[in-house]
């Protein structure tokens, strides 16, 4: 496991620098059809193919734009090439980096990483061993003096999300992975996406973070969020730094 972590970090760093020397101008460029069903964009093509580059045959891959690939490895790495993907074409600097090593599902993550590219943090947990930012450990916020949503809206949010813009102090930033792990080290006390629109790419990485920094993760329905590592599979999230606060939002 060692070993798949030190390419994980090596992937994360090689797709940071790779991202960083494209002229922003290119990013949005649709280049192919992802395995997901959704136009595979410059960006997220160049950062997948420097993970792929690097990552080999060393585990089985799932990932946004090619799918899975079975390498016969008991280890799979869930990447999310670029989290927050049209934050970067618009020059919002709020998109990341992820990547989960586990088995068959979320439930048996036991390494994520996440790094804000254009900050240049970085959010890791080992499962049973705490979540960190930037090497020091973190955990949810216990304060809830003044509470922070972060709500998706839009299209993607409901009736429900939309009301809470009303009396309480909202954030909604575009990045899922980012998004759990501001509610990991607690800077927001929830992260919302009520709509069954993501997929295990986004959040695997996220979840284990979430819950070695002390707070849990649910679906729209209040149950514990555990779903194969399969693209087919679609997911609300909704993490959570309390429960009392998970069963305030449903």
């Amino acid at each position: 496991m060692d070993n798949l972590i030190d390419i994980a970090k090596e992937a994360v760093e090689a797709i940071d620098k790779r991202v960083k020397q494209d002229a922003k101008d290119k990013f949005g460029k649709e280049v192919a059809m992802g395995a997901d069903g959704t136009p595979t964009l410059y960006i997220d093509k160049i950062a997948e193919d420097v993970a792929m580059e690097i990552i080999g045959k060393e585990a089985n891959v799932l990932s946004e734009e090619i799918g899975f690939i079975d390498n016969g490895k008991e280890y799979t790495f869930v990447l999310d090439p670029i989290d927050g993907t049209r934050n970067a074409i618009h020059g919002i600097p709020f998109y990341a980096i992820s990547i989960a090593i586990g088995k068959r599902d979320v439930k048996g993550v036991e390494y994520g990483i996440v790094k804000n590219v254009p900050t240049g943090d970085i959010y890791e947990a080992f499962k049973g061993e705490g979540a960190y930012l930037n090497g020091r450990k973190i955990e949810v916020s216990r304060d809830f003096s003044d509470i922070i949503y972060v709500l998706v809206l839009g299209e993607s949010g409901n009736e429900k999300t939309w009301k809470l813009v009303n009396f309480c102090t909202i954030r909604a930033m575009g990045a899922a992975a980012l998004e759990m792990c501001l509610v990991a080290s607690g800077a927001a006390h929830a992260y919302f996406m009520p709509q069954e629109s993501l997929r295990v790419t986004d959040f695997a990485a996220g979840c284990l973070i979430v819950r070695e920094a002390g707070g849990e993760v649910y679906n729209a329905n209040g149950e514990v969020l555990n779903v194969p590592f399969d693209l087919r599979v679609r997911s609300s999230v909704l993490a959570v730094a309390d429960k009392n606060i998970m069963e305030a939002l449903l």
